[in-house]
């Protein structure tokens, strides 16, 4: 027995609380009281005193970006930008500092137009006014429109008129030309232009978020890597970090395939859900079906309150995505759609409930944020068997612009508790580095519903508020389910993968507006101690 954690509050998801917890090699031993599991104790192993602390299951984050948050961290960030004068300094600053010779490509990202006084995106015209010398290519902070300079467009071929299939454009100012806002999948088609990241930048990359996930109490990540990659490149550097002995985090890779001959490339490599080991494994094919709220590419049923002639980005028609869906379904992979707006997330529940009906199969098939929806959505998706992976940190975050966005359809969104009483199964994710990938603030916002400064009193449709019980289960319990390894983690069991988390306060009995400020004091993976930062009793 390695060690024996004791005199601790051990919430085991499993209709138990227990006091103490034995650790042999990568598994739990046993669970159970003090006195009972201190009999297991021998002379070699070591005893922790959890000092009645609480202890929870470790935490999953159901859908974020590894390989991309990672590298984005070695970046210029720009949400510390409040106007697009002051972005335009804020690159020429670091094009200074960094002593970035001519045509070294300027990446950033994280603004928010939304907060700019000039009431825009940054268009071509002002990052030209940054640099004529370096290709620049910044993003919005959700990943879903952007903007380049001339020279980027014109090394990409971007420059010319083209069109653009699955809903993606660049945006054209009043002299009908292209002003280098690029939205969607133009954004994506870009970015293929840009140096790929070598087996050692991406491991550089995985290293830096590992450490931070771990000192969140985060064991698993369902992440979205392959996306401005290779698959070859994403695993190799995931099994340079495992041969390292740095692995701290269980992935379960989600691989973008938007299209029936890209999934047949992948399928060619041999590859199916849950392939791999206890650290790494092929998760599912990842389709992207709108955009986002903010942007205002979410595809959703009717038009934008503030945008009356808009309605979002359509990617797929619904044959087309039913064709998708189906063919990746019946080839073994399990789906997991991004659709923000209820017109995807009708799209997809549809056509994730129409491939669960064809071979009866349950692959936990996923819609990824569903952050709109209305009753019948949350019928089809009943009976379709599919679950919800949802990012609660994006209420705090959208809070200010829902309103203005949706009007009084606003009720349909971030419908959690909705979802949960119709049987559905959520989810907790983050969407990192969208937003930040801390487990305890998702919990937060999916318990009291409010922004960072706890507006507004009471909570937004407090009705569709969780439980911290919902809520915890939601990064815990569920997703252990969405990668279908419910029978090796989630839960606190004997034969489990000791993977669990401690915390400096009892989330269950505090003040549910004082759950943000919960520390976590050590994260156990694999039964080892990756994470430790001691504080007062």
């Amino acid at each position: 027995m390695e060690y024996i954690f004791d005199n601790g509050r051990i919430y085991t998801q499993a209709g138990r609380i227990a006091s103490a917890i034995a650790v042999s090699g990568c598994r739990i031993a046993a669970v159970g009281s003090n006195d009972e599991i201190c009999r297991m104790q021998s002379e070699k192993t070591k005893r922790i005193d959890l000092k009645g602390r609480c202890v929870v299951p470790g935490f999953t984050d159901s859908h974020c970006h590894v390989l991309y948050g990672g590298l984005a961290a070695e970046q210029l960030s720009l949400r510390e930008t409040t106007s697009i004068c002051g972005m335009i300094r804020e690159i020429q600053a670091y094009i200074k500092e960094k002593k970035l010779s001519p045509g070294t490509w300027i990446l950033a990202s994280g603004y928010d137009h939304n907060i700019f006084p000039e009431g825009r995106h940054p268009d071509v015209k002002d990052l030209d006014a940054v640099s004529e010398e370096h290709p620049i290519l910044i993003e919005r902070v959700c990943g879903h429109i952007g903007a380049a300079n001339s020279l980027a467009l014109a090394l990409t071929g971007f420059d010319r008129e083209q069109v653009f299939p699955g809903g993606g454009r660049i945006e054209r100012g009043p002299d009908t030309k292209p002003n280098g806002i690029l939205v969607e999948t133009v954004l994506d088609r870009i970015k293929d232009h840009l140096p790929k990241p070598t087996v050692e930048e991406s491991a550089r990359a995985i290293r830096r978020i590992f450490a931070e996930a771990s000192s969140y109490g985060v064991t698993s990540m369902h992440t979205d890597d392959v996306a401005g990659s290779t698959l070859e490149t994403v695993m190799s550097a995931y099994q340079r970090v495992k041969e390292e002995g740095k692995a701290t985090v269980r992935i379960w890779e989600e691989v973008q395939a938007p299209r029936i001959p890209d999934i047949r490339e992948f399928l060619k490599k041999g590859f199916r859900t849950g392939d791999g080991d206890r650290f790494f494994r092929i998760g599912n094919i990842k389709l992207i079906t709108d955009g986002s709220l903010g942007a205002r590419t979410a595809l959703m049923s009717q038009p934008y309150n503030d945008d009356p002639v808009n309605t979002g980005v359509q990617v797929y028609t619904q044959e087309e995505l039913n064709e998708v869906v189906r063919f990746a379904h019946l080839s073994g992979m399990q789906v997991a759609c991004h659709a923000i707006g209820d017109g995807a997330a009708a799209q997809c529940a549809a056509a994730m409930s129409a491939a669960y009906r064809s071979d009866g199969r349950d692959l936990r098939n996923r819609i990824v944020h569903c952050q709109f929806v209305n009753d019948s959505v949350l019928s089809v998706m009943r009976e379709g068997h599919v679950c919800a992976d949802v990012q609660p940190a994006f209420l705090a975050s959208d809070l200010p612009m829902i309103h203005s966005r949706t009007g009084s359809r606003d009720s349909g969104g971030y419908a959690w508790k909705s979802l949960m009483d119709n049987g559905i199964l959520l989810g907790g994710g983050s969407d990192s580095p969208v937003e930040t990938f801390n487990p305890i603030w998702g919990i937060h916002c999916a318990v009291n519903r409010t922004d960072a400064g706890g507006l507004p009193d009471g909570g937004w449709h407090a009705d569709e508020k969780l439980t911290v019980e919902e809520a915890v289960r939601m990064y815990t319990v569920n997703g252990a389910f969405l990668s279908l390894e419910e029978e090796e983690k989630g839960t606190l069991e004997t034969g489990k993968l000791a993977d669990f988390v401690v915390l400096d306060r009892d989330i269950y009995e505090i003040d549910p507006t004082d759950i943000k400020n919960t520390r976590v004091v050590m994260t156990i993976m694999d039964g080892k101690i990756v994470f430790h930062n001691p504080v007062p009793a």
